[in-house]
């Protein structure tokens, strides 16, 4: 991510510029940062995910976004852009003309080399925050390796997921997904 010369913006200031520019943003406080751009590989694992999840949205009464659904972060002025948001909340889902959803289940990152420790540290700390959320899972790029952080009771218990046919439970939000399917079409050399 870049940040664009210094300047408070209002939360209706950002909207216009991102309008404006046609450039996402992240908003931080009245802070204003661009988000950078993805390679083929981060795109096809960020739409192998939200497919897989699609099975699972009607029969859960929920709804699955990618990449340009805004999320609001609890408690503050701070929009930021996940990369897969899976929400199961009537608020979140009434109105398919809003600009963000306030109550997922379920974030997933996926990890790149420009926005990967913002990933895993910074936005997890305020992720992990929302009442609502129950998993949130960083995708990596180069292994067959999936991080699932879930909530559990008053803490977050963390699980590493690793080999092309493994199988990863979401238990809480009824979901299993598939590393096969996660994958679908991207090579990687996998550790022996």
């Amino acid at each position: 991510m870049i940040a664009i010369p210094k300047k408070k913006y209002t939360f209706d200031e950002y909207l216009a510029l991102e309008r404006a520019e046609g450039i996402r943003y992240e908003f931080w406080n009245g802070d204003v940062v661009a988000m950078a751009g993805a390679t083929k590989r981060h795109n096809v694992l960020v739409q192998n995910t939200t497919f897989s999840l699609r099975a699972f949205t009607r029969k859960n009464g929920c709804q699955v976004f990618s990449e340009n659904v805004r999320m609001r972060l609890p408690a503050s002025e701070k929009y930021v852009y996940p990369d897969v948001v899976y929400t199961c909340e009537p608020d979140d889902l009434k109105d398919d003309q809003g600009i963000y959803v306030t109550s997922p289940c379920l974030l997933i990152e996926v990890l790149s080399d420009s926005t990967g420790a913002d990933d895993d540290h910074k936005k997890r700390l305020h992720y992990f925050k929302i009442p609502s959320l129950q998993y949130y899972l960083l995708v990596h790029q180069d292994a067959y390796k999936v991080e699932v952080y879930e909530r559990s009771a008053d803490f977050w218990a963390y699980r590493l997921y690793e080999g092309i046919n493994t199988q990863i439970p979401l238990n809480n939000i009824n979901v299993t997904l598939s590393m096969i399917a996660i994958y679908e079409g991207i090579e990687v050399e996998e550790e022996l």
